[in-house]
Formats: structure tokens, C-alpha cells, sequence
């Protein structure tokens, strides 16, 4: 999965209004950012191999510090420890549940591969780590539905649970959503790169423009207002968390 993996991104954002979008794009798709950095160093490796799935052309065959379920789980703990440093200038119950959504979002990258990968996501750090996955990949019309309709889920809560603050922000808002619908659909398509090295320098290129352009469309969005009953039994406007 690639796009699908930012509607949890989005999604997060309504328990954790404080939390950074940006942040979130980049939590959702830490495991690939270590990936293409781990690739760069030649410490996981990947073969292009046209026409391996039906969907993408990557053998990923050796990436167990990234994409294991141990690894996950470690990368998960340690992105929650850090924003619970990090995060200092949230109240209490508020640092906690960012930080752990965080940690979460850092998770859930793994289990929103699991269904789409050829059997290739470890489950331990070793050679001999039994791998799995379900292969989604090779059924491309279910491979895109998926990625959609994990995005669009994503973006339905992430709108009623924030407004725009100008009509500038809502079409920025609906401009990336576009953009990430179009990346979901052309990525069948995309040019095949001529090395596992230039796979990773553009995977990096990409992850980062998207998560400044999702921090930037955040910035033009606030909290929706709720109400909340009064002690006199009225009720009164409140920010949603």
C-alpha cells in the first residue's frame, strides 16, 4: 500500500486535533522512509523485476530491520517515546494520546501492507523469519480499491472533524486529495526506476514533499467547534479533541 496509508493520517487528526499533519504523513510511512534510507546504505535490498506483481515491479526480498512485525513494533515504540519527549508543550492527557497515535500510525503501516505484499514482510529480524503477506498486489483492480477506500475514509473524518479557514485553504484541502487520488491510480503506471538506488532517492524526494504539502494544508484548517452542555444546563461552542 502507498496512498492508502495516509487516510489514517487524516483520520487521526480528529482524536488529536493538536497533532501535526504533517507529522502524521511522515509516521504513516516512516517503515518505507527506513526502507529507502536502509536501501541507500545497502543495509535492505530490493530487485526491480518487471511484471513481479501485477501492481509494481519491486521484489522486496530483504527488508527485515523496516518491514517486520518486530521491527514495526520496535520503530512503533520508539516513534511514541520520542513525541512523549517531544511533545512537552502539551498538556498531560493530550501528549499521551498524540504520542500514542503516533506510535500507532507508525504500526499501522504494516498492517495495511500485510494484505497488498507478496509474501515478503518478516516476522522476525533473521534470514530464517517466516514472511507473509496476501498478495493483493496481483489483483490490481482490488489493489486500487483498497488504497481508496482506506483514503477516502480517512479524508471523510478528516473534513467533518476540521473546516477550512478560507475558501484558499478548503481548495488546497481538495487539491491534495486529488493529488493523492491520482498518485493511487497512476502508480501501476509509473516509469520503472533504473536502480534500487534511484528508487530510494525518489521514494525520499516523494515522502517529503507530500508530507510538507499535508502540513501546509493543516495550517489552513482548524478544529470544528462542538457544544458542549454548560453547568447551567446550556450549551456552549467548544473546540473538538
Amino acid at each position: 500500500m502507498f496512498v492508502g496509508h495516509y487516510g489514517v493520517s487524516f483520520a487521526a487528526k480528529k482524536p488529536a486535533p493538536r497533532l501535526s499533519l504533517g507529522a502524521l504523513f511522515l509516521a504513516v510511512q516512516l517503515l518505507d522512509i527506513l526502507f529507502a534510507i536502509f536501501v541507500l546504505l545497502g543495509v535492505e535490498k530490493l530487485r526491480i523485476v518487471p511484471g513481479f506483481t501485477a501492481f509494481n515491479p519491486y521484489d522486496l526480498y530483504w527488508m527485515p530491520y523496516s518491514h517486520s512485525l518486530l521491527a514495526a513494533l520496535i520503530w512503533s515504540a520508539l516513534t511514541t517515546l520520542v513525541a512523549l519527549a517531544a511533545l512537552r508543550h502539551l498538556r498531560s492527557r493530550d501528549k499521551r494520546i498524540a504520542a500514542g497515535l503516533l506510535g500507532a500510525a507508525v504500526f499501522s503501516h504494516f498492517l495495511l501492507d500485510l494484505p497488498m505484499h507478496t509474501p515478503d514482510l518478516p516476522l522476525g529480524l533473521d534470514a530464517a523469519s517466516p514472511k507473509i503477506g496476501l498478495g493483493l498486489w496481483n489483483h490490481p483492480v482490488l489493489s486500487l480499491a483498497a488504497e481508496l477506500l482506506v483514503l477516502g475514509v480517512g479524508v471523510a473524518i478528516y473534513v467533518r472533524a476540521t473546516r477550512a479557514r478560507s475558501r484558499a485553504a478548503a481548495i488546497r484541502t481538495w487539491i491534495l486529495v486529488g493529488v493523492l487520488v491520482a498518485l493511487t491510480l497512476a502508480t501501476p503506471l509509473f516509469p520503472v526506476p533504473p536502480s534500487d538506488r534511484a528508487f530510494g532517492v525518489q521514494a525520499l524526494v516523494l515522502y517529503g514533499l507530500l508530507a510538507a504539502a499535508a502540513e501546509w494544508i493543516d495550517r489552513g484548517r482548524a478544529p470544528r467547534l462542538v457544544a458542549v452542555p454548560q453547568e447551567a444546563g446550556g450549551r456552549k461552542p467548544e473546540a473538538a479533541e
